[in-house]
C-alpha cells in the first residue's frame, strides 16, 4: 500500500501534456517551459526552385548579348538577386566568361572583379596593384574580350566606383546593374532600365505553400489568404510571413510597396469640377459657376504636369 501511496504522489507531481495547438503565453509560461519548446527543424525542398521572372531573364540576357548595358530596379526582397544569379548561371552556361561582385571598398571589388577574369592583381615585384591601376587593368582586358560584368545593389557601391562604370559604359561593356532606388547621377542615369513588378499572386501563393511545407506547418487556405496580403507580391515578404507564423509571431501589417498612380484621380477631380461649372451656369449660382471653372483649370493643369513626370514620381504607395 505504501508503494501505491507513493506512485499516486508521483503522478501527482508530473505536468500536465500539453497538447498539439497549446501555444505558452507571457503570463502563463515559465522560463523553463519556455525553454523546452522545441519547433521542428526546417527542410529545404529538394524540388529545383522555379525562376518566377523568367520573361525578364530572356530580355536581359538577350540585351547583354547585344552588347548593351542594364540596370533592374526594384524594391528590397523582389527578387533582385534570384534574378541575378539566374542569368549569370545561363550566361556560365554557354561558356561567357562572368564577373559578379557586391557591394564593398572599391579596392575589394576590383580585385575581385579582376581575380574572377584572370587579370593580374599583383604587380611583377610581388606587390598589390592600387584601386587605378586595377580598373586600368580590367578595362584592358574588357577592351580585347567577351566578358560581362553584374553587380547586385550596385546602390550601395561608392559614388567613384559607379564612376568609373560609367566609364566602362562608355568603352561599350555590357554591364547588369541591380538596385532599389537609384540616384538619377553617374552611370544609373545612362542605363535603359527594368523595373520589376510584384510577382503575381499565383507565385506568391506557391512560394508560401512551399515555405509553409519546409517548415512542416499545415495553413489552411484563409490563413495563407491573410499571409498574402501582408506580403504583397514580394517574394522575401512571402517567405518572412510563412517564417512569423512558423515562430508564432504576431504582425499587423506587411512591409510591402504598392504604388497606384494618381494623374487618373486628379484628371477625375477636375472633370468633377467642370460638371460642377455647368451646374453652376444652369442654376444662375454664380459663385458656383467661378469655383468650379477655377478648380478645374487648376486640376486638368496640374494632370498635365504629372503627366510629364517620369513614372515613378507620379506614383503614391
Amino acid at each position: 500500500m505504501a508503494s501505491i501511496g507513493a506512485i499516486a504522489i508521483l503522478l501527482n507531481c508530473l505536468p500536465a501534456p500539453k497538447t498539439g495547438n497549446s501555444k505558452p503565453t507571457d503570463a502563463d509560461a515559465t522560463e523553463d517551459e519556455l525553454r523546452e519548446i522545441e519547433l521542428p527543424p526546417i527542410v529545404e525542398s529538394s524540388r529545383p526552385k522555379r525562376l518566377y521572372r523568367q520573361a525578364e531573364a530572356n530580355r536581359i540576357k538577350a540585351s547583354l548579348l547585344a552588347n548593351s548595358s542594364i540596370l533592374v530596379v526594384g524594391e528590397e526582397g523582389c527578387g533582385k538577386s534570384e534574378l541575378a544569379t539566374a542569368i549569370v548561371e545561363s550566361l556560365q552556361g554557354d561558356g561567357f566568361t562572368v564577373a559578379t561582385t557586391e557591394p564593398a571598398t572599391p579596392k575589394q571589388m576590383l580585385t575581385e572583379i579582376a581575380e574572377q577574369l584572370g587579370v593580374e592583381t599583383r604587380s611583377l615585384e610581388g606587390k598589390a596593384l592600387t584601386a587605378d591601376r586595377l580598373q586600368v587593368a580590367i578595362a584592358d582586358y574588357f577592351e580585347g574580350n567577351t566578358a560581362f560584368l553584374v553587380i547586385d545593389d550596385a546602390h550601395l557601391c561608392e559614388s567613384k566606383f559607379r564612376i568609373w562604370l560609367k566609364t566602362l559604359k562608355r568603352q561599350g561593356v555590357p554591364m547588369l546593374l541591380f538596385a532599389t532606388d537609384p540616384p538619377r547621377s553617374d552611370v544609373f542615369i545612362n542605363l535603359p532600365r527594368i523595373e520589376l513588378a510584384s510577382l503575381p499572386e499565383y507565385a506568391i501563393r506557391e512560394l508560401m505553400e512551399q515555405a509553409a511545407l519546409d517548415r512542416g506547418i499545415n495553413l489552411k487556405p484563409s490563413d495563407l489568404a491573410k499571409l498574402q496580403e501582408r506580403a504583397g507580391g514580394n517574394p522575401m515578404l512571402a517567405i518572412r510571413a510563412i517564417d512569423e507564423e512558423y515562430l508564432g509571431l504576431e504582425v499587423e501589417a506587411g512591409d510591402h510597396r504598392r504604388y497606384f498612380d494618381i494623374t487618373p484621380l486628379i484628371l477625375l477631380a477636375g472633370v468633377g469640377f467642370v460638371i460642377m461649372r455647368f451646374i453652376g451656369l444652369g442654376t444662375g449660382d454664380q459663385a458656383l459657376y467661378i469655383f468650379g471653372g477655377i478648380a478645374a483649370a487648376v486640376f486638368l493643369g496640374l494632370s498635365r504636369l504629372l503627366y510629364n513626370l517620369p513614372g515613378e514620381d507620379r506614383r503614391i504607395r
